[in-house]
Parts: C-alpha cells; sequence; structure tokens
C-alpha cells in the first residue's frame, strides 16, 4: 500500500487527501476498473478520484485483530487494481488521483470520501457477489445511493465478463 500511496504524493499516516473531485470511482478490490469504466470516466470529462475499499473482518476489544485484516495478497491485488486504474485514466489525459481505504464499513466511509471531495457523481464497480452475499453483506451500490442521495448521483457500471 505505501508504494501507490507514495506515487501518489502521500506517505503512509498522511492525512487523506482532500483535494476537490467532480467523480468518485469505486472499485473492487479483486480487479481493475474495466474498459466501460475507463470509458465513462473519461466521457465525463472532469476530476476524478479513484477509490478502493479493502474489508477489515473483525475487531477485538475495539482494536482491529490482525488476524482479520486484509493479508497482503489482498493489498497487494489492491495496490495493483488502483495503479493500473489510476495509470490508465492517467494514459487518458484525467486528472485523477487514487486512494486505498482500509475499513470496516464501506458504506460508510465511501459518503465521508465524497463529501470530503465535493463529488457530485459516483460509480461503483460490478460486483461478483451473488444474491446471498449480497443478502448477508448489504449491496454497497444501494448503500451508497441511500446514503449519498441529495448530494450526488451513484451508478453502477456491469461487471465485465
Amino acid at each position: 500500500m505505501t508504494a501507490v500511496l507514495r506515487r501518489l504524493g502521500a506517505r503512509r499516516g498522511d492525512a487523506p487527501p482532500d483535494s476537490p473531485r467532480d467523480l468518485v470511482i469505486v472499485l473492487r478490490p479483486d480487479a481493475a476498473a474495466c474498459a466501460d469504466l475507463i470509458a465513462a470516466a473519461c466521457e465525463a470529462n472532469c476530476t476524478v478520484a479513484v477509490v478502493l475499499p479493502l474489508k477489515i473482518h473483525g475487531y477485538s476489544l475495539g482494536m482491529p485483530n490482525p488476524g482479520l485484516m486484509p493479508t497482503a495478497r489482498e493489498r497487494a491485488a489492491a495496490e495493483e487494481a488502483i495503479t493500473t486504474t489510476v495509470n490508465r485514466l492517467r494514459k487518458a489525459g484525467v486528472d485523477v488521483d487514487g486512494q486505498i481505504v482500509v475499513t470496516r464499513h464501506a458504506h460508510r466511509a465511501i459518503p465521508r470520501i465524497v463529501r470530503r471531495r465535493g463529488a457530485t457523481r459516483v460509480i461503483v464497480a460490478g460486483s461478483s457477489a451473488g444474491r446471498l452475499r449480497r443478502l448477508i453483506e448489504g449491496d454497497l451500490h444501494s448503500q451508497l445511493r441511500r446514503r449519498l442521495r441529495p448530494i450526488a448521483t451513484v451508478d453502477s457500471m456491469p461487471k465485465a465478463g
């Protein structure tokens, strides 16, 4: 994670970026943005923030349990996905930055980022989760749409084949 943050101009422990952005793209932790998502960001002709939430799976006595934190493999996949997406958008001429958010509740952390950045539009990458998983964990797209209704529009891109 530190390599991505360094490349984006921040170090571990620094305050999260709060530069204004018009569009926030929320990626899945296991894959970079699909071509449709890149095209939608390019068509919008605006500043973009790419956010990738990594899930903390539990707490113990109010502190994150190391065994339930994202693994090194998950962190490496997230770094690769966000770096690839940011580089593809920069090559397309888009003003973009990226952010990896390690949180237990992505549906709470992402609206804070959207408000801090002043974004008016959010695009969520398609999910590969089945019906049962969405029932148990919740659907991120619908939760974001409910939380961001007055300040931003939330769209979803279908899962890439």
